[in-house]
């Protein structure tokens, strides 16, 4: 016995010996491959990654289990963890996040990482991170939001093999955990909440019980799931989706939302309609009886308020879970066509009664009007059957609300179901009587003295007047919203619902922003001035909708070019605590879609700009005379804020630039237009030229001027309205304003010698004045870095002095001058008699010239800056030259 003993105690010590020493071998490892796992070649981290599989095998565990030191290893494994969870997460090689996904350690820690993999990048990843969760976690380990979070982004139509790769999860896991009772899946994902997502997943469920027994099948989804299922499963699996079930239960349980969703979801994706809808439904009148069931069984709810035995949160999830089922039942309904003649009179009848009781939830109503809608053969008995329900409505008092709330339900229900037939509702009603006798139902909503209802009410309105005359909106409908958009008194939600509908009419009707020649009323506003009020709101969200409406107007033509608005557009669009609000908060997909949100505003903005630039010159003309109301509103902006931090919401420097960028795009295209157009003039010419030598017509030969019409670059132009604003109101605004634009003013790259003189001149102007304005140093050095580059140019009073010193004196510039004129005029008289014998061609061709020339050229535009008084001569002639294009300069790094 003592042998025995010894050779145990013996035993003992050797493998404590061996487990020593083999924990001391794994510790090394791990301390020798952690530098690898972050080194920079990517292959050295993969096959460091591979190393690390053996830490988390049972042997591993099995040596720690037997050692003293059994705590270093543990800290040596959660650190090797960690640092294979970083590689997962951030790592720039998709093969080593693909590889750390299938052979890391999953737990509970891990997992919100493995499923934030699905959304990957590569597919690879993808599929990894599914494969992962397919094989360690089961679905009792997950949450309802991951369960979910994982079927949003696996179930993709754009990627067909993770497409796949989430069906093999979805069925060989999840499907099979519930044992295969698709119900009980439901119940998992809470289809309330979760519709979309589960309407995906079961639509999945019921193809893959239609093809699993298919012994050849090209889908992959299929030949994944196959592969994990015997006979008998696949057997289990058919006879639990594709089993019969119908509303009516028959052990008189009460019908469950993931029952009547599976059913609904089932009537929609069936390729034997008739048959499935049949055994899910029986007949209409059973599918109303239960629906109208439900409707009171809500109701009742509603009206007890008081419930002990439910708190808060229950009361919530039970109303949600009715209203769910009643919604399923309606769309059941609309599955089913209703071609039969009986039926179909029988739940319009039943639509009616839902429609007309106040009492009814208000989150059927539209499922309600679109299911009736679908039901009716003509639109014009659809409108009848909407104007009787609406009387019915009038008239009904079942509720047990005061008056007033009466009033309040009634108006709202009104108007919802109103919204929804006038978006659904076809062009050919326009000016159907029936549908122009629910107006009497609307204008009490409007007028009513519930802001929130007048709000709907003028939102329902427009849609009202879109379906509505031309002479009807202009005699009825434009006053009262011109009225609620211009009052001061009104609520300015409601004025800008309103503003919004004068818009859209607009779109429609050219004739909508002009003022009526009746109106009298001094105090009446144009729609400019509304806008531009809206524009400067303190409300957010009413200056985002003012700015869509703004950017709609302008790039449709319906407002003339006006810089002050552009300039505010501009102000809205860098306003970066627009931006800051939508990253603050968890906004929904659909919010931002929704007219007002600032992230929709934003990708609205950055295509307006572009295109508004270069639709016409004269656009382009009035983007670059924002400049100087930019810097006006701007400064205004500024007011009572003295910290210079109030610039980085309102980069002003980045705001000029950007002016000057769209600018030089606009006329970099404009300029590869009309090459183009030189060159195909010139092929048009020189054939004609061949014709008229040919028929012994004497060909005049075209003096060219040696002077070319130069366009004064986006860079000059900003800076004459930069130093304008610091000469004029420099005084007035924050110093750290002022040194920005100064910075500005000595940054910018002007090619003195590539700019016409008098505009040069012009700007040395305006930089004096400037200089003297101001006695901030670090402004002054600025603005002198600029007067050094325009030290050689003339100054502006100057120039004047020798212009008029030109004209009352004999030199011989002047001799010049009355040379080229009357060889202009001679040019003249022969163009004449030539084109003499065709008055159309001359028009023709007169007219073809001044639609092409640029407007900022034209010597009509003589007060425009863009002109170059040096070079009007040469753009009389501009007509018989060839264009050289010109090149802008940058505004250059202002930083």
């Amino acid at each position: 016995g003592k042998a025995n003993t010894n050779n145990n105690t013996k035993r003992a010590n050797d493998t404590a010996s061996a487990a020593g020493w083999k924990l001391e071998c794994l510790l090394d490892i791990g301390k020798a491959l952690q530098p690898r796992l972050t080194d920079k070649i990517a292959k050295v981290r993969n096959a460091a990654i591979l190393a690390c599989t053996s830490f988390f095998s049972d042997g591993a565990k099995v040596v720690g289990g037997g050692a003293a030191d059994s705590k270093d290893l543990e800290k040596m494994i959660s650190s090797i963890q960690n640092a294979l969870v970083w590689i997962m997460t951030n790592d720039s090689s998709a093969p080593n996040r693909a590889l750390v996904a299938q052979i890391g350690r999953v737990s509970e820690e891990t997992i919100p990482y493995v499923i934030e993999r699905v959304k990957d990048v590569d597919v690879k990843v993808r599929e990894a991170a599914l494969d992962c969760l397919r094989e360690n976690v089961n679905l009792d380990d997950l949450t309802e939001d991951q369960r979910v979070e994982i079927l949003r982004y696996g179930l993709t139509k754009r990627c067909p093999s993770t497409h796949a790769k989430a069906v093999e999860l979805l069925c060989a896991n999840w499907l099979k955990s519930s044992k295969f009772d698709p119900i009980v899946l439901l119940d998992s994902l809470n289809p309330v909440l979760n519709e979309d997502v589960c309407e995906l997943a079961t639509e999945m469920i019921i193809n893959m019980a239609s093809k699993i027994d298919c012994d050849n099948s090209d889908d992959v989804d299929v030949e994944l799931v196959q592969k994990h299922f015997g006979g008998p499963e696949v057997r289990s699996f058919q006879q639990q989706i594709l089993k019969k079930r119908s509303i009516v239960q028959n052990d008189e349980s009460d019908l469950s939302p993931s029952l009547a969703f599976f059913l609904r979801v089932k009537c929609n994706a069936a390729t034997n309609k008739v048959e499935t809808i049949s055994d899910v439904i029986n007949d209409i009148p059973t599918l109303c009886n239960l629906l109208n069931s439900h409707v009171d069984k809500l109701i009742e709810f509603n009206k007890a308020e008081d419930d002990e035995d439910m708190n808060e949160d229950e009361r919530d999830e039970f109303e949600d879970a009715q209203n769910f089922i009643c919604l399923q039942l309606i769309h059941m309904a609309n599955a089913s066509e209703l071609q039969e003649e009986g039926s179909r009179r029988h739940f319009i009848s039943i639509m009616r009664s839902m429609l007309s009781r106040l009492a009814t939830p208000d989150d059927l109503v539209d499922a309600c009007v679109k299911t009736m809608a679908l039901a009716h053969d003509a639109e014009s008995h659809f409108l009848q059957t909407i104007s009787e329900i609406l009387v019915d409505i009038e008239d009904d008092n079942s509720t047990d609300h005061d008056e007033k709330a009466i009033v309040v339900v009634r108006q709202m229900r009104t108007i919802s179901i109103l919204s929804f037939v006038l978006e659904n509702i076809g062009g050919k009603m326009v000016g159907n009587p029936i549908l122009a006798s629910t107006l009497q139902h609307l204008l009490p909503a409007v007028t009513s003295k519930n802001a929130v209802i007048r709000e709907h009410g003028v939102i329902c309105l427009s849609k009202f007047c879109l379906l509505s005359e031309e002479d009807k909106i202009m005699d009825e409908f434009k006053p009262l919203l011109m009225q609620i958009a211009g009052s001061i008194e009104e609520r300015v939600e409601v004025r800008a619902q309103a503003m919004l509908a004068l818009c859209d009419l607009s779109l429609l009707h050219k004739n909508m922003l002009q003022l009526s020649d009746e109106s009298e009323n001094d105090e009446s506003t144009t729609f400019k001035e509304l806008l531009l009020e809206m524009l400067d709101h303190p409300k957010q969200g009413i200056a985002v909708i003012a700015a869509e409406v703004a950017a709609k107007l302008l790039l449709a033509g319906c407002l003339q070019h006006d810089s002050t608005i552009i300039a505010w557009l501009l102000v809205i669009f860098f306003d970066a605590s627009l931006t800051e609000v939508e990253d603050d908060e968890d906004v929904d997909g659909s919010e931002v879609k929704k007219v007002g949100s600032p992230v929709r505003l934003q990708q609205l903005l950055s295509i307006f700009f572009p295109t508004y630039s270069m639709s016409s010159l004269d656009a382009n003309d009035a983007i670059m005379a924002s400049v100087g109301p930019l810097l006006t509103i701007v400064n205004s902006k500024l007011e009572g804020k003295k910290q210079a931090k109030a610039l980085n919401q309102w980069p002003i420097a980045k705001m000029v630039e950007y002016i000057c960028y769209n600018v030089d795009l606009a006329d970099k295209k404009k300029q590869e237009e009309s090459a183009d157009e030189t060159e195909q003039s010139q092929v048009d010419e020189s054939s004609q030229v061949k014709e008229e030598v040919q028929g012994d017509h004497p060909v005049e030969e075209i003096t060219k001027d040696e002077e070319t019409v130069v366009e004064a670059s986006s860079t000059l132009l900003a800076s004459i309205d930069i130093a304008e604003f610091l000469a004029e109101e420099g005084a007035s605004a924050p110093t750290y304003y002022n040194r920005a634009l100064a910075k500005m003013l000595g940054s910018a790259s002007i090619d003195v010698d590539a700019e016409d003189t008098t505009i040069l001149s012009r700007l040395k102007s305006q930089v004096a004045e400037a200089e003297y304005s101001t006695d901030d140093g670090p402004t002054v050095n600025q603005i002198k870095k600029l007067l050094i580059v325009l030290a050689d140019v003339a100054d502006f009073a100057e120039d004047e002095r020798s212009y008029s010193s030109e004209d009352t004196s004999g030199e011989q510039e002047d001799d010049d001058e009355e040379e080229q004129e009357e060889k202009l005029d001679e040019k003249s008289v022969a163009t004449d008699k030539d084109m003499s014998s065709d008055e159309s061609f001359t028009t023709a061709t007169f007219e073809e010239n001044i639609e092409k020339e640029n407007v900022r050229l034209s010597l009509g535009s003589m007060k425009s800056p863009r002109l170059s008084m040096g070079s009007m001569k040469s753009a009389i002639e501009h007509e018989s030259e060839e264009e050289t294009p010109l090149k802008r300069v940058s505004l250059g790094a202002i930083n």
